[in-house]
């Protein structure tokens, strides 16, 4: 998925729940934001945007999206 891909989708999940794009991109950042600080998976962090790096919400869609299915990568014994 290409981050302009990722932008459609944030477009069309305002559109849908009745919300402004920024409405939306505010709460991504403070759900991001949330999981970013969970000491518990930030191995998974790490190795999925880099060490210590805060995604945008289009590259957390983009990421998220390129590693869905990929077992290896969400297999919880490389992580924890």
């Amino acid at each position: 998925m290409s981050e302009r891909t990722a932008k459609d989708a944030i477009k069309k999940i305002a559109k849908r729940e009745g919300k402004s794009e920024s409405e939306i991109r505010q709460e991504m950042e403070k759900a991001i934001m949330i999981g970013f600080l969970n000491k518990g998976t930030r191995n998974m962090w790490d190795n999925l945007f880099g060490v210590g790096k805060l995604p945008s919400p289009e590259e957390f869609i983009t990421v998220l999206s390129m590693n869905v299915g990929k077992k290896k990568k969400w297999d919880k014994k490389a992580y924890f």
